[in-house]
This record gives C-alpha cells, sequence and structure tokens, in this order.
C-alpha cells in the first residue's frame, strides 16, 4: 500500500514537472484588492521556480486579454533551448478570494492556482501556486513576471512578496530576455 502511494505521489509531481517536497504548502494570502482589469496586457517572465517543462526555455512571457465572459485568456509563449517558438492558451477565472484565480490550460487535465502575491500592475507581478498532495508533500510553482526588465530594487520588492510567507526565493531562476528575435 505505502509503495502504491508514494507512486501515485511521485507520479503527480511528474505530471505537474514540478518538484515534490516533505509538508503542506506554507499560508499565505493573496492581494486582497487584487483588480483584473490593469492587471491585463503583456508580462516578461524574469524568474521561475525550476520544471522539467519549462527546462531551458528563454525569452517566455504571459498575455492576459479580457475574453468578454468573465474569465482573462491566457497565452503564454516562449523559445525552446533549440530556438523554436511554443506557446500554450487558456484562461482564468476569478475565485471568492481576491487574488486567487483559477488557471485552465488547453490540454493540461488539472486545474491549476493562480495566486497574485502582489503586484503594481505597471512594473512587477508575484505569483505563487501550491498544492498539497497525498502524503504529507507539495508541489509548487512561482514567477516573476513583469512588463519590463526590472531594475534591481523593483526586483527585491517582487521577491519580498514571497520570503514574508516564507516561500523560498533562493529557488528562483532568472528567464534570459536577451535575443528574443525568434517571437512573433
Amino acid at each position: 500500500m505505502l509503495r502504491m502511494l508514494l507512486l501515485c505521489v511521485a507520479g503527480f509531481g511528474l505530471c505537474l514537472g514540478q518538484v515534490l517536497k516533505p509538508g503542506a504548502c506554507p499560508e499565505f494570502i493573496p492581494k486582497t484588492d487584487f483588480e483584473v482589469p490593469p492587471y491585463l496586457g503583456k508580462w516578461l517572465e524574469i524568474a521561475r521556480f525550476a520544471t522539467k517543462d519549462q527546462e531551458g526555455q528563454t525569452c517566455n512571457y504571459a498575455e492576459y486579454s479580457d475574453n468578454g465572459d468573465g474569465t482573462v485568456g491566457v497565452h503564454n509563449a516562449g523559445l525552446e533551448e533549440n530556438g523554436t517558438y511554443t506557446e500554450i492558451f487558456g484562461y482564468v477565472e476569478t475565485t471568492d478570494v481576491p487574488g486567487a484565480l483559477a488557471l485552465h490550460l488547453d490540454g493540461v487535465p488539472v486545474v491549476g492556482s493562480y495566486n497574485v502575491l502582489e503586484t503594481d500592475y505597471v512594473a512587477y507581478t508575484s505569483v505563487y501556486s501550491c498544492i498539497t498532495v497525498i502524503g504529507g508533500f507539495h508541489a509548487d510553482q512561482a514567477w516573476v513576471l513583469a512588463r519590463h526588465l526590472l531594475t534591481d530594487q523593483e526586483l527585491e520588492v517582487a521577491l519580498s512578496a514571497f520570503s514574508r510567507w516564507g516561500i523560498e526565493v533562493d529557488r528562483f531562476i532568472f528567464t534570459p530576455q536577451n535575443d528574443c528575435s525568434g517571437l512573433p
């Protein structure tokens, strides 16, 4: 039974492309005064927690648009290590908790969580996702997105949104945003 449980937990982590860590997700509160309209538009991926499905990618960005039906269109794109353009589409919908959005990506059977911990809407946003899985483990993902390349001070503010909840900022890897000529 324990072996089957461990295989299920490991398989879940592999499906997510994330590393399983012992313990539950850290407690956090998304941005309580989050608003969708000023959040719309293009955001460059500045940093992220490493995942297998994004290994070697560069020039990543997310673009959010109003679908006109209460949901927000999602378009994530970037360049693979070999220079091939990659993209995925989906949508997010608001929940009863401000700043906590439900993420639906095409071809991904699991609804993800997209929690805006902090944003100033014009320079940076700090986004976190975490799910506790059976067996006392959790899988998490985090992103620092920005409207432009961040100054050191802006990056420090964005990272502080994670550290105040005990989320390890030393796990971030930075996404190269130079030589992005292969993007449409």
